[in-house]
Order: structure tokens, then C-alpha cells, then sequence
């Protein structure tokens, strides 16, 4: 069971890194979080530059946090889910490859018992 699980993380972890990007056409998404919070702040731009500061901003008003960090960003989709680290969960993101292979990456980071797993993608809307 355990040897499965491995091989399946792996794939997903090859597959969530090495897989183009299936849409450039609608600018740049951002996820920021600040380690220090359970929340997430989402950022959209005509460039990377600018959806990734437009996410830590937002991070840093909603939060009160000074330790915003950008998880991710892409000009396709970004997967989010949560471990459940105590005392605090922690956020865990990547980009590329579409809205399954986000989601399912995502949720491989997070290890074991992830949750509350959340796409985003640059072509669905600001």
C-alpha cells in the first residue's frame, strides 16, 4: 500500500512540474499566504510581476501579516490545498498542466490528509 502511494505521489509530483501550460491567453494568476495565517489571497495581472504583487498586497490588508509569500503563480491554473499540520495548517500550491493536474498535485503536496483542495485559472475570470 505504501509502495503504491510513493509511485503514485511520484507520477503526480512529474506530471504537476513537467507539463506545459495549457492556456497563455489570459494573463497571470498569483497565490500568496502568510505561514502565519489560514487563508489564502488570489491575485490576477496582465504579467507575473503584477499578480504576484497584487496577491501579497492583498494578503498583507486581509491578513495584518508583514510574512506574505507567493506559493505560486502561472499563466494557466494554480492548485491549492491545505495538510493538517498543527497548530497551524499549511497552504501548499503549484501551477501548470489544467485543472485536474493542479488539483491532484496539490494534494499530493500536502501529504496524506490534505483538504479543502481549490483551482484557479488565469481564463476563468478576474
Amino acid at each position: 500500500m505504501v509502495r503504491k502511494f510513493v509511485s503514485v505521489a511520484a507520477a503526480v509530483f512529474v506530471a504537476f512540474h513537467a507539463a506545459p501550460n495549457a492556456h497563455a491567453d489570459g494573463g497571470w494568476i498569483a497565490v500568496a499566504n502568510s505561514p502565519n495565517h489560514e487563508s489564502k489571497d488570489w491575485g490576477y495581472g496582465p504579467n507575473q510581476a503584477t499578480a504576484e504583487s497584487n496577491a501579497l498586497a492583498l494578503c498583507a490588508q486581509m491578513e495584518h501579516a508583514s510574512d506574505c509569500r507567493v506559493l505560486a503563480s502561472s499563466t494557466d491554473c494554480i492548485g491549492t490545498a491545505w495538510d493538517a499540520a498543527l497548530p497551524i495548517n499549511q497552504l501548499h500550491a503549484g501551477s501548470g498542466g489544467g485543472p485536474e493536474i493542479v488539483k491532484s498535485g496539490a494534494m499530493a503536496l500536502a501529504g496524506p490528509y490534505a483538504n479543502d483542495p481549490e483551482v484557479r485559472c488565469t481564463w476563468w475570470g478576474n
